[in-house]
C-alpha cells in the first residue's frame, strides 16, 4: 500500500499539471480565435465641425479660410480669444462622451477603454495642433 501511495500521488499530481497546462493552451488559443474571427476593434469617431466652428465663434466659412492660411484649431482658438484649456475640455467631453456610447454596446471594455484613455491627452493635442499645409 505505501509502494502503491508512494508512486499513485505523484503521478497524479503530474497528470492534474499536465492537465492545467493543456487547459491553459486551450484558452489561451480560444482566445485567439476570438480576436482573429472579431477583428481587431478600432476607436473611430467623426468630429463635428458645425459645433467646433460653434466653440471658435466662427463661420464654417471663416474656418475655411484660417485653414487654408494654414492655422490649426489651436491657432484659430489663440486668434479669438479662447484659451486652450476651453479647447481641450471641448475635446475630451467629446471623447468621454463618444467612449460612453461604446461602453453602452459593449465595445470598449476593461483593458480597451483604459488604452484609449492613456492615449487621448496626447490624440487631443495632435489634432488641435494640427496644421493643414504643415508650415511649422
Amino acid at each position: 500500500m505505501k509502494l502503491f501511495l508512494k508512486v499513485a500521488i505523484p503521478l497524479f499530481l503530474i497528470s492534474i499539471c499536465f492537465s492545467f497546462s493543456q487547459f491553459a493552451q486551450a484558452e489561451e488559443s480560444h482566445l485567439g480565435e476570438i480576436a482573429t474571427s472579431e477583428g481587431k476593434l478600432v476607436y473611430r469617431f467623426q468630429y463635428n465641425y458645425d459645433e467646433i466652428c460653434k466653440l471658435l465663434g466662427l463661420t464654417t466659412k471663416e474656418y475655411d479660410v484660417y485653414w487654408k492660411e494654414g492655422l490649426s484649431i489651436g491657432e484659430m482658438a489663440e486668434k479669438q480669444g479662447i484659451a486652450r484649456g476651453e479647447l481641450e475640455e471641448y475635446f475630451v467631453t467629446f471623447h468621454y462622451n463618444e467612449m460612453e456610447k461604446w461602453k453602452a454596446k459593449g465595445l470598449l471594455v476593461g483593458q480597451l477603454y483604459f488604452t484609449q484613455v492613456y492615449g487621448l491627452k496626447r490624440e487631443i493635442d495632435d489634432f488641435i495642433d494640427r496644421n493643414p499645409v504643415y508650415k511649422k
